[in-house]
């Protein structure tokens, strides 16, 4: 099956479960459900927020579904409008949040538990460091394993900024973790 007869069959997809056809509707969520969610876990780190994202990027997929024309993939599409809600999501946390407060748990940790919890605190608030666009393109790349060109889609880039804007966050990445 061609790409364009994809793109066409996952737009009639959406048009149908938007209509109320239960099975279209099952198709289309576990077809953009479980990426969805793992994007925007990647990118919050945190699993109620990222089903929150999720949810509301469902809601905008449902109110927007005229607008898809198929010029991508119903996933692009949809990862597109995931990457905006978590955008939107830090803007909102940050304006919410005290920087100082830390998430303590109260558990017993074995040693090595805590050197993984430690390296791995280390490179989420490098992450952290890193522009909410340095951080897309690089969960994509690195996670999703998108290329330039897809991750363009997605962003609304060409794939000269894409590059850039890795290369970019690498950088910073890799200097911040050489502070540690």
């Amino acid at each position: 099956m061609s790409d364009l007869s994809t793109w066409a069959s996952e737009r009639n997809l959406l048009r149908l479960a938007k209509r109320g056809q239960v099975e279209a509707a099952r198709s289309l969520m576990s077809l953009l459900l479980k990426p969805g969610h793992a994007l925007a876990w990647r990118i919050l780190r945190n699993q109620a927020d990222a089903e929150e994202v999720v949810q509301e990027a469902v809601f905008q997929l449902w109110r927007s579904a005229e607008q898809f024309v198929g010029k991508s993939s119903l996933k692009t599409y949809f990862m597109k409008i995931v990457i905006r809600e978590c955008h939107s999501f830090l803007k909102y946390r940050r304006q919410q949040e005290d920087f100082d407060t830390l998430n303590e748990t109260h558990e017993e940790i074995a040693p090595f538990q805590i050197d993984l919890r430690l390296h791995q605190e280390i490179i989420q608030h490098s992450l952290e460091k890193l522009s909410s666009k340095q951080r897309m393109a690089l969960v994509l790349w690195a996670f999703h394993d998108m290329t330039a060109e897809e991750i363009g889609l997605v962003m609304d880039l060409n794939k000269n900024a894409v590059d850039q804007l890795l290369w970019r966050a690498k950088v910073s990445l890799r200097k911040e973790l050489a502070q540690r």
